[in-house]
């Protein structure tokens, strides 16, 4: 409640002087004490008194005595202390309202132990010396809040001082000292002097109406005007004149012209009209519009007002005109997408891709087998789906042991073809492997062969040729039994 009446009265006075010269101060406190961790001691409540005097404005003088009590944190003693120093500080802008101020000092420090506090026979003394800073809030001419930290070295032992900490809050009240100098007397009013005449402007603008990303003529003119200025955007120009101005939107100018006179001010209003882009179009076909799976067909497209272009699925950004091959795995349907300054347009063209019929089933003879395994991405592991096939063609060899041939291995063309002659090499491997651990074929009678990129029996442009690519073909032959 103190401290907000305080508030309330330094707002009402308005500023406030700080220090003075000349001024004994009384500076009631409390706060807190932390010592040393060597010392063992508890942080404790510190309660005390200061009593001051101003040299100058910025520089002071201080008589600090404050007193503590703490317990041990290793024992159960309780120490009660008596502080004493003198202090000498340096204010930072004395004269106003807020006065930020910095502290050197020394004294002593008198220890007593137990509860008879500083009993003769139990106590000790101890040099200090202290440093710190503090700040002051006037609240009155005479009376200011107050906040100060210290660094206290305890100095029991010289080569190896304590270091103590002291952080305290409170008032001071100042007494005497010079105050402020009387106010001086009014200046007796000037004789009237002639008014000045007014000034005048005109503002105009040539079209009044104009396209955007056209210009306009601005042209003004004033009398008795020493200073004009044209807003917005344009600022300070001469009393008379004329420029060129290009405002993206309907723009209101005005022209004010100051003088000893007064001020004068004068309007133009400049309309935009903003031009509505054409609406983009596009056309997307394909030829032909039905193929066999395997086969190509390629996409035609145009589009007019347009910017950006992309074609979908699996397609991306391309040329606002252009064409491409395609060959999809399944049906597809490619939507055209074409974006402009009008707008977005779309065009969709659908491709059928024709699945032919799987061959009739060959005899149960011993003729050249072929599977087809196919693999995820820089993987060569089997897929539990192909365990079957896998079977089939283990059942094939074990039924005609006289069979012999090769697994071979290919990859897509993503990556370098070096790893892919690798990468294909393993997948191969991985499959005869197979074979002959789960079926017990002689490896005699399987070889492996990695053909990388080299071979592909579809697109490696869309993803599901791709994945057609990375395949494991067997091919085996063997007399009839």
């Amino acid at each position: 409640m103190v401290t907000v009446a305080f508030a309330c009265m330094a707002f009402a006075t308005g500023a406030l002087a700080g220090e003075r010269q000349g001024a004994f101060s009384v500076s009631p406190f409390i706060g807190g004490y932390t010592f040393d961790g060597v010392q063992h001691l508890e942080t404790s409540p510190v309660y005390g008194l200061r009593l001051g005097y101003d040299l100058t404005k910025n520089w002071g003088v201080e008589a600090v005595g404050d007193f503590l009590a703490t317990d041990g944190t290793r024992s159960e003693r309780s120490i009660n202390a008596l502080s004493y120093r003198l202090d000498i500080l340096y204010n930072f802008m004395p004269d106003g309202p807020l006065v930020p101020y910095i502290a050197v000092g020394g004294g002593g420090i008198t220890y007593g132990h137990g509860k008879d506090g500083l009993k003769i026979s139990d106590r000790t003394t101890d040099a200090t010396a202290n440093a710190g800073l503090g700040l002051k809030f006037f609240v009155t001419d005479s009376i200011a809040l107050r906040g100060d930290a210290r660094q206290l070295f305890i100095l029991e032992d010289p080569k190896s001082p304590k270091f103590n900490w002291e952080y305290t809050a409170g008032f001071t009240f100042l007494f005497g000292g010079q105050t402020a100098p009387a106010p001086v007397a009014a200046v007796p009013a000037a004789e009237p002097v002639p008014v000045p005449p007014a000034p005048s402007n005109q503002l105009t603008v040539t079209p009044s109406s104009i396209t955007k990303g056209q210009s306009a003529t601005l042209t003004w003119s004033s009398a008795n005007a020493t200073n004009c200025e044209i807003q917005p955007g344009i600022g300070a120009v001469q009393p008379q004149g004329s420029m060129a101005v290009t405002p993206a939107d309907t723009t209101n100018y005005t022209l004010t012209c100051d003088g000893a006179g007064g001020s004068a001010k004068s309007a133009a209003n400049l309309s935009v009209t903003t031009l509505t882009p054409p609406v983009p179009s596009g056309n997307l076909t394909v030829a032909p519009s039905s193929i066999t799976k395997g086969q190509s067909a390629t996409l035609m497209w145009s589009s007019t007002n347009a910017t950006n272009c992309e074609i979908q699925p699996e397609i991306g950004a391309v040329q606002p005109q252009g064409s491409m091959a395609v060959t999809p795995a399944e049906n597809a349907t490619y939507t055209l997408t074409c974006s402009g300054a009008g707008g977005t347009a779309k065009s969709a063209a659908n491709l059928e891709v024709v699945i032919p019929a799987p061959p009739a089933p060959a005899p149960k003879l011993c003729s050249p087998t072929v599977i087809n395994i196919h693999f995820d991405t820089n993987k060569s592991a089997i897929k539990p789906q192909y365990h079957d096939e896998l079977k089939k063609l283990g059942d094939f060899l074990t039924e005609f042991p006289q069979a012999t041939g090769a697994i071979e291995g290919h990859t897509d063309n993503v990556g370098s073809k070096a790893a892919n002659m690798k990468l294909s090499q393993r997948r191969a491997e991985s499959v005869r492997n197979y074979l002959i651990e789960k079926f017990g074929i002689a490896p005699e009678r399987i070889k492996a062969v990695g053909y990388g990129p080299t071979k592909p029996i579809a697109s490696n442009k869309t993803k599901a040729g791709k994945e057609q690519n990375r395949r494991i073909e067997s091919n085996f032959t063997c007399n009839a039994k």
